[in-house]
C-alpha cells in the first residue's frame, strides 16, 4: 500500500503562504508595513479552514486510530503486543495532543485578533488622539501576546522535535513486535500522512505568525533572531524531508507485509485443497481398516476353531499315551508269564529227562535178564538133546513165546502208527506255528515299512513348518514394516491436518481483514484486485505442488495396498497348507490306531499258539508217562522233538524279546515324536497368539 492512497482520503493541503514582504533583516532596519483588509480577509479565512480542519481531522483521527487499536488487539484475543504497548504510546502521543491543543488556542487567538485588526480598519480615521492612544497601548499589547504566541510556538515545534524519534520507535517497535493486518498497515500510513499535513499546516501557521508578527511590528526586530529562526525553520524542514524518506521506507515495508499476506492466503488455499485430499485418503483408510477388521473378524473365528481342535489333539494324544501306558502293562505282566512258563517247562523237562534214566536204566536191566536167559537157553538146548521131554517143553514156551512176540510186534505197530498219526498232527500243529509266526514276521515288517513311512512324513512335516515357521518370520517383518509405513502415513496425515487448522485460522484472520478492507475506499480495492492476482498465481502453483504430493500418496497408497493383497494371499497359503497338514496328521493317528489294533490282535494269536502249545506238551508227556516201558523209540523220538522245540520255543523267546524290545524303542520314538508335536503345537499356539496380537495392536 503506498502513501499516496493514504492521501487521498485525507483534506487538501492548505494554500501557500503569502510572500514575505521584502525587507532587509539583515542590515536591521525599522520597517511598519499595514495590512490591507484583503489581507486580513484572507488570513481570517485560512486560519478558520485550518481550524475546523484541525477539528474535524487531526484529533478525531487520532483518538480514532487508538480506538481501533485497541478494538483490534482486544478481539485479536491477545495474540500481539500492541495492547501491551497501548498505554505507552498514548503517553508518547500525549506531548502531542497538548501541542496540538495549545496550537488550536493560538489560532483562536489569531483569529480573534484579526477580526479586532480588520474592526480597526473598518473603524473610521478621523479619530481622537485618545482613541489613538489606546489603539497604540492595544497594539503593543497584541505584540507582546504575538511574542509570547511566538515562544510557545517555538516550544511547541522543540516538543514536536523531541516527539517524532519517540513515535518513530514506537511505530518501528509495533510494527517489529506483532505482524499487523492490513488495516493496521493502512491506518499508520494514514495517520502518518495526517501528522505530515498538519507538520506542514502548522509550518504554514508559524510562516503566518512571522509575518504577523513582521505587518504588524512597530519595532526593530532584532536580525539574529529572525536568523535563528530561519535556522530552525530550516532544521524543521529538514526533518521533515527526514520524515518523508521514513515514511517511504514504511511504504516498502507495508509493501513486503502485503506480499507476504498473499503468500499466506495463498498456502491457505492450498492447505485447503490438502485438507480435502487428506479427507479423502481418510475416508478411503477407514474403509479398508474396517475390511480389515472384519477380516481379522474372520482370521480370529478360524484360530478358535484351530485352538478347538488343537485341545482335541491334545486330548487324543493324551488317550494315546493312556492307551499306551496299558499296552506296556499288558505286555510287561505277558511278559511274567511267558518268564512263569518257561520254569514250569523247564521244571517238567528235567522231570522228564529223571524218568527217561530210569527207564533206560530198567531197560538196561531187562537186556541183562534176556542175555541171561539166551545163554540159559543155549544150555537148555545143549540138554535138550539130552533130553527129549524138556525139548518138548521148551518148544511149547517158544511157541507161547513167538505168540507174545507176535503179540508185542503188533502191538509195536499199532503203536508205530500212532506215533506216526501224533508226528503228522504234532508236523501240522508245528506248521501252522510256523506259518503263524512266518505271517507274524511279515506283519512285523509291515509295521517297519509303516513306521519308517510315518517317520518320514514326520520328517518331511518337521521340513515343512520350518519353512512355514520361515514364512511367518518374513510375513511378521513385512506387517511390522507396513506397521511403520502405515505410522508414518498417519503422523503425515497428523501434521496436514494441524497444517490445514492453521491454514482455517489464517483464513479466519485474514476473511476478518478483508472485512475491515472492503470498508475502505477505491483505491485499496485496486490493491487488492492486484492481490487476489497475485493470490491466484501463487494459489495456482500451491495447486501443483500439492497435486504433486497427492499423486506421491496415492502411489504410496496403492503400493501399500498391493502388498497387503500379497500378505492377504500368502494368509491363504499358509491356511489352506495347515489345513493339508491337519488331515495328514488325522491320517496318521488313524493309521496308528489300525496298528496297534493289529499288534492288539497277532499278541493275542500269539497267546492262543502258547497255550495250545503247551496242552499239546501236557498231553504229550502224560501220554509218555503211561507207555514209559512200550516206547523206548518213541521216547527217544520225543526227547529229540523236545530238544527242538525247546530250541524253537527258546528262538521264539528271542524273537518276542526282541519284538518287545524293538516296540519299547518304537514306543519311545513315538513318545519323543508326540512330545515334539505337542512342542511345536505349542509353538504353533504361541505364534498365533502373536498374531491375534499384532493384528489387534495393528488393526484395533
Amino acid at each position: 500500500m503506498s502513501a499516496a492512497g493514504g492521501r487521498g482520503a485525507a483534506p487538501p493541503p492548505p494554500p501557500p503562504p503569502p510572500p514575505r514582504p521584502q525587507a532587509s533583516v539583515a542590515q536591521g532596519t525599522k520597517h511598519i508595513q499595514a495590512i490591507s483588509p484583503v489581507e486580513e480577509a484572507k488570513l481570517y479565512s485560512m486560519i478558520q479552514s485550518y481550524e475546523r480542519d484541525f477539528r474535524t481531522k487531526g484529533v478525531n483521527q487520532h483518538e480514532q486510530y487508538f480506538s481501533d487499536l485497541s478494538e483490534e488487539t482486544d478481539s485479536s484475543g491477545n495474540q500481539f503486543s500492541v495492547c501491551l504497548e497501548e498505554e505507552p504510546l498514548r503517553q508518547n502521543l500525549s506531548p502531542h495532543a497538548r501541542f496540538m491543543d495549545k496550537h488550536q488556542m493560538i489560532l483562536k487567538e489569531l483569529s480573534l485578533q484579526l477580526e479586532s485588526r480588520s474592526q480597526e480598519n473598518c473603524l473610521p480615521q478621523n479619530l481622537s488622539e485618545h482613541d489613538m492612544r489606546r489603539l497604540t497601548e492595544e497594539a503593543l499589547m497584541q505584540k507582546a501576546t504575538l511574542q509570547e504566541k511566538l515562544l510557545e510556538a517555538e516550544m511547541a515545534v522543540s516538543s514536536t522535535e523531541m516527539f517524532l524519534p519517540t513515535f518513530k520507535e514506537t511505530v518501528l517497535g509495533i510494527t517489529n513486535a506483532c505482524n499487523l493486518s492490513t488495516s493496521d498497515v493502512i491506518k499508520i500510513s494514514k495517520q502518518e500522512d495526517l501528522l505530515l499535513k498538519e507538520l506542514e499546516a502548522f509550518r504554514y501557521a508559524k510562516e503566518l505568525l512571522l509575518h504577523l508578527l513582521q505587518t504588524t511590528d512597530h519595532k526593530e526586530v532584532s536580525s539574529e533572531r529572525i536568523d535563528i529562526l530561519m535556522q530552525k525553520l530550516v532544521e524543521t524542514e529538514t526533518e521533515i524531508d527526514a520524515l518523508k524518506k521514513e515514511m517511504l521506507e514504511r511504504e516498502r515495508h507495508i509493501q513486503e507485509l502485503s506480499s507476504q499476506l498473499q503468500l499466506e492466503k495463498a498456502n491457505a488455499r492450498k492447505a485447503d485443497h490438502l485438507s480435502k485430499s487428506v479427507e479423502a485418503v481418510q475416508g478411503h483408510l477407514q474403509y479398508q481398516i474396517k475390511r480389515k477388521e472384519m477380516e481379522n473378524s474372520q482370521l480370529q473365528t478360524k484360530i478358535q476353531s484351530l485352538e478347538k481342535k488343537i485341545t482335541e489333539w491334545k486330548f487324543q494324544i493324551g488317550e494315546h499315551k493312556h492307551q499306551i501306558l496299558a499296552l506296556k502293562k499288558t505286555s510287561e505282566q505277558k511278559k511274567n508269564a511267558l518268564k512263569k512258563a518257561t520254569r514250569v517247562q523247564k521244571q517238567r523237562a528235567e522231570r522228564s529227562e529223571a524218568a527217561v534214566e530210569n527207564v533206560a536204566s530198567k531197560i538196561k536191566e531187562r537186556e541183562v535178564k534176556l542175555s541171561e536167559i539166551l545163554s540159559a537157553s543155549s544150555v537148555w538146548k545143549n540138554y535138550h538133546e539130552k533130553a527129549v521131554e524138556e525139548k518138548m517143553v521148551l518148544e511149547i514156551k517158544t511157541e507161547t513165546l513167538k505168540k507174545q512176540i507176535t503179540n508185542l510186534s503188533e502191538e509195536l505197530e499199532n503203536i508205530e502208527d500212532r506215533r506216526r498219526i501224533s508226528n503228522k498232527e504234532i508236523l501240522g500243529k508245528l506248521n501252522s506255528v510256523n506259518s503263524e509266526t512266518e505271517n507274524i514276521h511279515l506283519e512285523n515288517a509291515r509295521l517297519k515299512a509303516s513306521l519308517a513311512v510315518l517317520e518320514n512324513n514326520t520328517v518331511s512335516a518337521e521340513a515343512e513348518l520350518l519353512v512355514l515357521q520361515e514364512k511367518a518370520k518374513q510375513q511378521e517383518n513385512l506387517v511390522e514394516q507396513y506397521g511403520t509405513q502405515v505410522q508414518k502415513l498417519q503422523m503425515e496425515a497428523e501434521g496436514l491436518k494441524t497444517r490445514y487448522k492453521t491454514a482455517l485460522n489464517e483464513n479466519k484472520i485474514t476473511e476478518a481483514k478483508y472485512l475491515q478492507i472492503d470498508k475502505t475506499p477505491a483505491p485499496f480495492h485496486r490493491v487488492e484486485l492486484s492481490s487476489s492476482q497475485m493470490e491466484d498465481s501463487n494459489s495456482s502453483l500451491r495447486g501443483h505442488s500439492l497435486q504433486e504430493e497427492n499423486l506421491n500418496i496415492q502411489k504410496k497408497y496403492e503400493d501399500l495396498k498391493r502388498q497387503l493383497e500379497k500378505m492377504e494371499l500368502q494368509n491363504e497359503v499358509l491356511a489352506h497348507q495347515l489345513a493339508n497338514q491337519e488331515k495328514s496328521l488325522q491320517h496318521n493317528e488313524l493309521q496308528l490306531k489300525e496298528k496297534f489294533t493289529e499288534y492288539g490282535a497277532l499278541t493275542r494269536q500269539l497267546e492262543a499258539a502258547l497255550e495250545e502249545g503247551r496242552k499239546m506238551v501236557s498231553e504229550e508227556m502224560e501220554k509218555m508217562s503211561s507207555k514209559e516201558q512200550t516206547l523206548q523209540t518213541k521216547i527217544l523220538d520225543l526227547e529229540t522233538e523236545l530238544r527242538e522245540r525247546q530250541e524253537e520255543h527258546k528262538q521264539l523267546v528271542c524273537k518276542v524279546n526282541h519284538s518287545q524290545k524293538h516296540h519299547e524303542v518304537c514306543l519311545k520314538e513315538l513318545g519323543h515324536r508326540l512330545q515334539k508335536s505337542e512342542n511345536h503345537n505349542q509353538s504353533i499356539q504361541n505364534y498365533i497368539k502373536f498374531l491375534k496380537s499384532s493384528y489387534i495392536t495393528m488393526f484395533g
